[in-house]
């Protein structure tokens, strides 16, 4: 298991600020010519300790809260030794002011409510074993260091502190310049964005909204659905639950009524947001399809009425590549869709007109831009016919010929060939 950053960096501050301690301490310890359990313990407590504590806190369930109870234990060894010493001035500020600092910086102030607390546990332990005695007065060399040692800590705190919050305060910066982006993103999109809880009340609407709704019906907490077309509401609230709960992204079409009261159709994105149980919140990014599905509706009943109609029709690109023809097309010619649909117009044609019919013909229609006459064809069995033909060139806003659409039928033949001349701006000789 990873080991978690603070039990990482305690046991590197605990194990040299216990090294550096052990100076002092060892030199009062030496002048109050301690025993040799003492020394024991002493040893014990400032080189093997803060290694027991690091094995404490890696073998925990809970790395970090052992790492956090470490500290308290910290502070009542440390008021035992305290007690011990007599309670000298500058040993006490030292150990006490660290421990304090410690659960501070960890806990906050009721750790160091709690580390107090302690510290007084340890020494009244201590007291109530080995008695109470007061020896405030250290020598110069456990003075100095005690007071250099003081120093050198909370400098040390208080710069990795420092470090600590200009790492935070990058990060605000970071995820503040973030969130102006794409809050720029979102009220400049034409996409209708929006935040809702996970019982479809609206958290945040985008201003594209603004252009569909009453300001009434985005207010916070509102119904998302309450202008929803009333067969697309409940699907959309059923999908907004299963996102929340399974936070996976669902799809769905919806329809709005807008303040006009006209019915515009979307094609909605419903994503969850974050981690967490099925209360967490939903956002949903639905773009405009009403132009595209009316679109739809008319090419469908174009197609419809193209199939319905007697003439045949075939419909070329600029290039002469077959695009679509009708049932009358297969009707009169004998040509399935399959035979024709991606080739060349050219191949179509047959040998009953020269090359130069066919070139004089397209060149009336770029400049006439339409040409109609009779002429004889052949059909896919051989059979030859006579036909009416009209040619009209389709073109884009900028003038360029985009499609060609050819309508014909099938007129009574008579003997022979006979001559016949072509409308749109040209006469055509006979074949």
């Amino acid at each position: 298991m990873q080991v978690p950053k603070l039990v990482r960096m305690n046991y590197a501050v605990r194990t040299a600020a216990f090294a550096y301690a052990a100076l002092p301490l060892g030199l009062q310890l030496s002048g109050q010519g301690a025993s040799t359990q003492a020394w024991v313990l002493f040893l014990l407590q400032f080189y093997a300790y803060p290694h027991l504590l690091y094995w404490r806190a890696r073998s925990s369930a809970r790395p970090a809260r052992a790492e956090l109870d470490n500290l308290l234990l910290d502070a009542a060894l440390l008021g035992a030794w305290t007690a011990y010493f007599g309670f000298p001035t500058w040993i006490a500020y030292a150990l006490m002011g660290a421990t304090l600092l410690n659960a501070a910086v960890n806990r906050g102030a009721w750790g160091m409510v709690f580390s107090l607390l302690c510290s007084v546990a340890g020494a009244a332990l201590w007291v109530g074993l080995g008695g109470l005695r007061y020896a405030p007065v250290t020598s110069d060399w456990v003075t100095g260091l005690c007071a250099v040692g003081a120093l050198a800590y909370t400098s040390a705190v208080g710069y990795v502190v420092y470090r600590k919050n200009r790492r935070i305060a990058k990060a605000r910066d970071a995820l503040r310049a973030s969130e102006e982006r794409y809050r720029l993103i979102a009220e400049n999109a034409a996409d209708l964005i929006a935040l809702v809880d996970h019982e479809s009340r609206w958290l945040y609407t985008s201003p594209s909204y603004q252009r569909i709704l009453a300001a009434e019906d985005l207010a916070a907490g509102v119904d998302a659905w309450a202008r929803a077309h009333p067969d697309d509401a409940e699907q959309a609230r059923v999908a907004v639950l299963r996102a929340a709960a399974n936070g996976k992204p669902l799809e769905l079409a919806l329809r709005l009524v807008d303040r006009d009261g006209r019915i515009r159709q979307y094609k909605t994105r419903v994503q969850p947001v974050g981690e967490g149980n099925h209360t967490r919140p939903v956002l949903l990014v639905s773009l405009d399809v009403t132009a595209l599905r009316e679109s739809e509706e008319r090419l469908l009943l174009a197609a419809h009425a193209l199939e319905g109609m007697t003439e045949a029709i075939m419909i070329t690109a600029a290039d002469g590549t077959v695009v679509t023809v009708n049932r009358a097309f297969t009707e009169v010619t004998g040509y399935t869709r399959d035979d024709v649909l991606g080739q060349s117009e050219k191949t179509l044609r047959n040998a009953l007109q020269p090359p130069e019919f066919y070139d004089e013909l397209y060149a009336i229609v770029q400049r006439e831009g339409y040409w109609s006459g009779t002429t004889w064809s052949r059909r896919k069995d051989g059979s030859v016919y006579r036909e009416w033909r009209s040619v009209r060139a389709v073109r884009e806003a900028g003038g360029a010929v985009t499609h060609y659409v050819n309508v014909f039928y099938e007129v009574s033949a008579g003997r022979g060939k006979t001559p016949f001349t072509g409308s749109g701006g040209g006469t055509i000789p006979p074949a």
